[in-house]
């Protein structure tokens, strides 16, 4: 998917510990070639370039030529010199998909970046992104059909849905089949969301080049919260989502209580998942005021 790269820098690093910087992420070879033609179209030279960026001439003549650049900050500084978009030099910098690179250029993520390093928020943050656009890029591919047909889902990924006894849960050895837990097997909505669940977890797996694994009596693990978080996606695509909130006479930020309230009924309703996913998914997407 386009977003591999984007998933093999942040899974090289924790999600804690100390600031990690980004010349140790990539080398930063693409990025050195945009801004030497960045500067060479628009007639400036090295040592006008580097003017304010914190860097000398000599080490930008080092950058364009593929050296890694020390920091984001002063890639940025010289980006502006030279009349280059700041977001595509976030973007070269992170291989990032260009709605990471987008949430990377706000400002309030920008303040947990200091001198140009990934702090352990932002890494947090990138990797949401990830996420949600991993899962909406899945989406995508569904048809946009309401709701979401988990069969059809799995079986676009390969993968079986089946139910489980009490003990036998998750993947099978070869990571081919989902059994559903047995506590679900009789609750259609439940069967739905662990589906999804499934789908959410090889799906990840997919994308990182791991085997799927899941681990349903583990639910506070990070990689459980990062499948139940795809698996909403999936079940609620942000696009869809949008859509269905310009339908309603809705505020803005849903301001009021019966707002709010119809806008869940809706939301739950339409996509057929339970209240509390309906309630998240309207929370981040902020009534679709977010241009994902």
């Amino acid at each position: 998917m386009q977003l591999r790269n984007m998933q093999q820098a942040l899974m090289a690093f924790p999600l804690n510990g100390s600031l990690t910087s980004v010349t140790e992420i990539v080398m930063c070879g693409p990025l050195g070639a945009a801004l030497r033609a960045a500067r060479k179209q628009a007639g400036v030279s090295l040592r006008a370039a580097a003017e304010g960026s914190g860097i000398s001439y000599s080490t930008l003549s080092r950058i364009e030529n593929g050296h890694p650049v020390s920091s984001l900050d002063a890639a940025i500084a010289v980006a502006r010199n030279i009349g280059l978009d700041e977001r595509e030099v976030l973007r070269l910098a992170g291989e990032l998909a260009p709605p990471g690179a987008a949430v990377l250029a706000e400002p309030g993520l920008r303040r947990a970046l200091p001198g140009g390093r990934f702090s352990p928020r932002a890494m947090a943050a990138l990797r949401r992104v990830h996420l949600r656009e991993l899962a909406s890029e899945f989406s995508a591919g569904l048809g946009g059909g309401s709701p979401v047909d988990v069969r059809l889902a799995a079986k676009q990924l390969g993968l079986a849905l089946a139910q489980a006894g009490r003990l036998e849960s998750g993947f099978d050895s070869r990571g081919k089949t989902y059994r559903i837990p047995a506590t679900a097997h009789d609750d259609g909505m439940a069967q739905r969301l662990w589906s999804a669940h499934g789908i959410a977890h090889r799906l990840i797996a997919e994308d990182s080049g791991t085997a799927p694994q899941c681990l349903p009596q583990q639910r506070a693990l990070p990689d459980e919260r990062e499948a139940v978080y795809v698996a909403s996606c999936v079940l609620v695509p942000p696009a869809l989502l949008a859509a269905e909130l310009r339908k309603g006479p809705l505020s803005p930020a849903l301001g009021s209580p019966a707002a709010f309230n119809a806008a869940l009924e809706r939301v739950a309703s339409r996509f057929r998942v339970p209240a509390v996913w309906a309630a998240a998914r309207l929370a981040e997407d902020r009534t679709g005021e977010l241009s994902w």
